[in-house]
């Protein structure tokens, strides 16, 4: 790579701003960049660990399988500043499953209660925030 010997080399006029703003902002963009990768990749694991513990009826006995084949998982950015992942149910009544008889066969929110300490610690070493 050749560099600019003068503000007047017409390679100088090529190179972006490199000011103090657009530095933060390229930094903004790789940690945002980032936590939704991060996010991706729970949803990913919780869908697996969910998967895993239904296939020996943990949670409720699969009569079809349909319930446990149609759980899904995703992440998401609803504004700059707000992303997330979830695990939810696609059949009707995956509602009834989580809250019928006092949450006495609840599946998903507890899985994501799990996770939740390990996503909130990597989203802080990501950050460089450690304590």
């Amino acid at each position: 790579m050749r560099l600019p010997n003068s503000a007047t080399d017409p390679v100088a006029t090529d190179l972006p701003d490199l000011s103090d703003e657009y530095i933060r902002n390229l930094i903004y963009e790789r940690k945002r960049s980032a936590v939704y990768a991060l996010c991706l990749y729970y949803s990913g694991v919780v869908l697996q660990h969910f998967r895993m513990r239904q296939e020996g009826n943990t949670y409720w006995e699969n009569r079809t399988n349909l319930a446990k084949d149609l759980v899904f998982s995703g992440a998401f950015i609803e504004a700059d500043d707000v992303m997330g992942f979830f695990l939810a149910h696609t059949v009707h009544y995956g509602v009834y499953l989580e809250l019928a008889n006092n949450r006495q066969n609840e599946a998903l929110r507890p899985i994501i209660n799990e996770y939740l300490p390990r996503f909130k610690a990597d989203l802080r070493r990501l950050y460089g925030d450690d304590n």
